[in-house]
């Protein structure tokens, strides 16, 4: 029997694409504004943008693993962040309206979102990108500027490319078609920034959509010998992690002072609460790098000797400038406080121009524990140095003791020095990580896969092998049988599913079959569930068209990483213990769910003693859909007719053969019988379809088996000719015997 927690807000959190760095760090800066003292539980569920014109298999896929998002509307959540990074134009105010729709009666805030009347947090794109502008051109004196854009679908795209061409403008700058190429806003924009470089030779500055796009410039300006910051000025937005580790590093526009995620969680809980609130911008600023020099601050030789309390967390600010929005992930330690005391003594030995061996021993054991405690996880490494060269310059000039300035120098060497030891200790903890989670896949897969043996055997040895796949913390839920994914049918997964298994600080927990049992509405709130944990991502367990249940794993970086991986794997897995499964996938057609081509031919190639109706079918004008409104409706297409056929023929063997073909073989029905589902089905299929402004219509060719046939090759062939006569002439279908 379930248990669930009491007295725990849990909050939802909608958003595409979680490995990106910006998903990353907007999930990480939520997790991060959860008061200490609440009693508060984030369940991230992240869907697959799926822009239409993806390969087959790829949007076949992404289609199955957006079934993630129902869990949004089936269970109990107390609150709602939404960020859906589609959404704008007409077809973002489609998607807004279906999730107004389904989340109705749901306290919810909209993440770059423009849409009127909804409670919404947005970048202040304008004041970012116009200290920017200002810098390039009234500082740097440049005029070429270019801008590599986003999506026509992204309203945070289409408001920075408005703004940009705007402050051009104010200061006289020309901007036209010629200087703008749009892209995916992912970092395979490789092409498009070759086409930008190419309608732009002797640009001098380019704007990048976000960080993401500006590596694809990095990649092919690197082809051209081209270096970001000296050939040409590039600066990004969103300023992530991505950013200071790139090679130059680069210059983005990124949050001022409180971060999206912060203001989302704060006017959410003022909603939950019953408050009255109202949408906010939050304000953006330039952080220099490498590409595009640029410093917010000076530190004078006045501010220096002066050593004012202010100046000093100034300073940390700048350079650790994470830290303000990552209050959950610090240690005991308080590093702003510990900077601060640092600096302090420094300042005060160089006022004095004395520093006694052991306050410069105190100084540097400070400068180790700094970095022991994590700085570095709250500044990239060009920042740090480069800032670092700066405080060393502007004290060198202010200070006139040699003892002094020469222990001085010494405690900024030691700085840079743990900077590099830091970053080192990194890359090889980060090696050692990718070399145990491969070794934790492979024993995963060795051990949870048997052969042979009933099926229930072999998912009670995936079960128990589970913990194997490197994970801290988890929780794995299975329906009692496979969910089959058909996107006609919204109420295609059951109310309840089985809690299986648990994993606590990596111990291997497997719930007792009277404990398994929940219904969907309460997967989040278990008892049983990882209590240290305040936030989960979602992770569908499927494989093709078979959904076997998800998997809730605690948000870290390794989940980030690997964590769909990991879900891939496991429910590969659990299909290649399934045999009844795989017989059922290899002859059954993913998109509709009915049987294929090549069990249809196998089907008929059997003895044939029984009388029967075979059908043939074909949508007429298919193409037109296609090429008009794309494949992706396309697909929407076919599965409603597959879904109409289903309706006209219970109990029939159905089949898509491929394309817009499919093929019933009735055992039961009368001639008039037949003809008389064949004119129902044609008037439904014509009225579905009469609103995407074609005349799609479906042509059906009948031929009847009196038992006694043996050439199936001329009992199709007259099907598929007859089908032919049918969309020669408006007349009914009347069988023909054989």
């Amino acid at each position: 029997m379930q248990r669930s927690k009491k007295h725990e807000t849990v909050i939802g959190m909608v958003l595409e694409d979680i490995y990106t760095d910006f998903s990353k760090e907007l999930i990480q800066s939520v997790l991060n504004a959860i008061p200490q003292n609440k009693n508060i539980r984030l369940v991230v569920l992240a869907g697959k943008y799926d822009h239409g014109d993806s390969e087959y298999t790829d949007h076949a896929y992404k289609t199955v693993y957006n079934t993630i998002f129902k869990l949004s509307e089936m269970c109990d959540l107390d609150g709602l962040i939404i960020h859906l990074g589609s959404i704008g134009s007409h077809r973002g105010e489609r998607k807004v309206e279906r999730q107004l729709e389904r989340y109705k009666s749901i306290p919810k805030i909209f993440i770059a979102c423009n849409a009127p009347d909804l409670t919404t947090v947005n970048y202040d794109n304008e004041t970012g990108i116009r200290e920017a502008v200002d810098a390039l051109v009234n500082v740097n004196g440049l005029t070429k500027l270019c801008m590599l854009g986003g999506r026509d679908d992204n309203t945070d795209a289409q408001l920075r490319k408005e703004i940009f061409t705007r402050c051009l403008r104010e200061n006289g700058i020309e901007f036209t078609d010629r200087n703008y190429v749009s892209s995916s806003m992912s970092v395979e924009s490789e092409a498009n920034a070759a086409e930008l470089l190419d309608k732009n030779p002797g640009t001098q500055a380019i704007f990048c959509v976000n960080d993401a796009v500006a590596k694809g410039l990095y990649n092919v300006m690197e082809q051209r010998g081209l270096v970001p910051g000296r050939d040409i000025l590039v600066f990004g937005f969103d300023n992530t992690r991505m950013a200071g580790e790139m090679i130059p590093s680069l210059s983005s526009v990124g949050l001022a002072d409180c971060t999206l995620g912060e203001k989302a969680l704060e006017l959410l809980l003022a909603k939950i609460a019953g408050e009255d609130v109202e949408s906010a911008l939050v304000p953006t600023r330039l952080y220099g790098r490498e590409s595009f020099p640029h410093e917010m601050y000076d530190y004078t030789e006045l501010d220096l000797l002066k050593g004012d309390p202010a100046f000093i967390y100034r300073m940390f600010d700048d350079c650790f400038y994470r830290y303000k929005s990552e209050t959950r992930s610090r240690e005991l330690i308080d590093l702003k406080r510990l900077f601060f005391e640092m600096m302090t003594r420094i300042l005060t030995a160089v006022k004095r121009r004395y520093m006694s061996v052991e306050e410069y021993e105190r100084i540097c054991a400070m400068v180790d524990r700094f970095f022991e405690k994590g700085a570095m996880h709250y500044t990239d490494a060009v920042k740090l140095l480069k800032s670092t060269d700066r405080l060393q310059a502007g004290i060198t000039k202010s200070q006139r003791s040699v003892s002094a300035g020469y222990m001085v120098d010494r405690i900024f060497l030691r700085i840079k020095d743990r900077t590099v030891i830091a970053l080192s200790e990194q890359n090889i903890a980060d090696n050692e990580g990718f070399v145990s989670s491969r070794e934790s896949i492979q024993q995963f897969l060795i051990n949870g896969t048997v052969y042979g043996s009933a099926k229930q055997d072999t998912i009670e040895n995936i079960i128990r092998n589970i913990d194997k796949l490197g994970i801290k913390n988890a929780a794995f839920y299975m329906y009692d049988e496979a969910v089959v994914f058909n996107s006609a049918n919204p109420y295609m997964f059951p109310e309840s599913i089985n809690l299986r298994c648990v994993i606590k600080s990596g111990e291997l927990y497997v719930m007792p079959k009277q404990r398994q049992k929940s219904s969907i509405s309460s997967i989040f709130t278990r008892s049983e569930l990882p209590v240290r944990c305040s936030g989960f991502v979602v992770l569908p367990v499927f494989y093709r068209d078979l959904i076997y249940g998800v998997f809730l794993c605690e948000l870290t970086d390794d989940i980030y990483n690997r964590g769909e991986y990991l879900a891939v794997q496991l429910g590969r897995t659990v299909y290649l213990n399934d045999e009844q499964a795989v017989i059922r996938i290899a002859n059954t057609d993913v998109l509709t769910g009915l049987y294929n081509r090549r069990y249809f031919y196998n089907y008929l190639s059997g003895p044939m003693l029984k009388k029967f109706h075979l059908l043939y079918l074909d949508l007429d004008h298919f193409k037109a859909i296609n090429d008009n409104f794309g494949h992706h409706v396309g697909d929407e297409v076919l599965v409603k007719t597959a879904e109409f056929i289903r309706q006209k023929f219970p109990g029939a063997l159905l089949a898509r053969l491929g394309g817009d073909e499919f093929a019933v073989i009735d055992f039961y029905s009368t001639d008039e019988e037949i003809e008389q589902k064949c004119t129902e089905l044609e008037s439904a299929v014509k009225n579905e379809f009469e609103k995407y402004g074609c005349e799609t219509a479906v042509s059906i060719g009948v031929v009847y088996a009196d038992g006694s046939v043996d050439d199936i090759d001329k009992l199709i062939q007259l099907s598929d000719a007859r089908m032919y006569e049918e969309k020669k002439s408006a007349s009914l279908p009347a069988a023909v015997k054989l």
